[in-house]
């Protein structure tokens, strides 16, 4: 059957043809519509006629510099956007049940899962929902974020509470800083130490995953105390992060969530003082349909409840597994 006959009064076709005119509204053109839609645009053109066909009148005005909408056509989307997005939502929820079996969770990370919250967290999903495919993509916190835009991620884990158009994002859980140090350096004998302790280390970084992060805190840090550190950059996972610690080549500073990578020679010791705790947060889109992210966000919230995340600092060692 023809998806765009007219005379059949289908749900989805209101929703697949009146989201395609709130693309073309926002992009001011059918062919980066098509674009961002990932269809033709000869596809973008005829659902939106047809849609001006059934309303009785213009939604846009048409010329050479692209599309934008009429008088009546803003007014309707203005009204119709979030009755759209609350029906969306409705149809998702009420079949979501049915849906999990065959659902795929593609997840942006740049924390570690040696231990710590998402360790737990993605330990959870499994018990709960092993159909449930889980495709994990490590990256910087950027990268993440422009692959959630662009609908290659479906729920991005980052440091603080990044405010991105048609997203929606939540704390969930904080962490303690850490410098790490090989286990001879003079500094690996103290309990705790502050920035001021390691202003004139050598930092050791990874370019991607945390990296750009911990650059942006030890610039912020050290550059208060009138001093500028000095960064070596490795295109390398962590892992062989601290061991690159371990073997003599200068310090890093990590969270908590890597207290469970155990490396021979490297130490880790907590900033105090003038410390402060990275809040990590969900990112998703307000506009997803995969029902997989609800059931995710579910047990992330049931874990941060259990841990006290929103208030107190992750404590690996004091953690409590929800499946146990």
């Amino acid at each position: 059957m023809n998806e765009d006959r007219m005379d059949v009064p289908d749900l989805t076709f209101d929703l697949r043809y009146l989201r395609c005119a709130i693309a073309a509204a926002a992009h001011g053109s059918f062919r980066q519509t098509a674009l961002a839609l990932d269809t033709s645009q000869s596809t973008v053109t005829r659902r939106i006629q047809l849609l001006e066909h059934r309303l009785g009148f213009t939604l846009f005005v048409r010329d050479r510099r692209g599309v934008r909408l009429t008088h009546a056509g803003d007014n309707f989307l203005k009204e119709a956007a979030p009755g759209i997005d609350q029906l969306r939502r409705a149809v998702r929820l009420g079949s979501s049940k049915g849906e999990l079996h065959n659902s795929m969770l593609r997840i942006g990370i740049l924390a570690s899962l040696a231990a710590g919250f998402l360790h737990l967290a993605l330990k959870e999903v499994r018990r709960r929902h092993p159909r449930i495919k889980i495709i994990l993509h490590e990256g910087t916190a950027e990268n993440n974020l422009d692959r959630l835009t662009k609908g290659d991620l479906d729920i991005v884990f980052v440091a603080g509470l990044p405010q991105l158009p048609r997203q929606k994002s939540e704390i969930l859980w904080r962490e303690r800083i850490f410098a790490v140090l090989p286990d001879s350096h003079s500094l690996a004998i103290k309990s705790e130490l502050s920035w001021e302790d390691i202003r004139s280390e050598t930092f050791i970084l990874s370019s991607n995953g945390s990296g750009p992060d911990i650059l942006d805190l030890l610039v912020r840090k050290i550059g208060q105390m009138g001093f500028r550190p000095r960064i070596e950059v490795h295109h390398v996972a962590r892992e062989n992060l601290i061991n690159l610690v371990a073997m003599g080549y200068g310090a890093t500073v990590t969270s908590a969530s890597a207290l469970g990578l155990s490396v021979k020679g490297a130490v880790f010791r907590p900033i105090a003082y003038d410390a402060e705790d990275v809040p990590w947060g969900a990112v998703w889109s307000e506009d997803g349909e995969n029902p997989a992210v609800f059931r995710f966000l579910e047990i992330v919230r049931s874990i941060a409840a259990v841990e006290h995340c929103a208030t107190e600092p992750f404590a690996p060692s004091q953690s409590r597994d929800p499946s146990q």
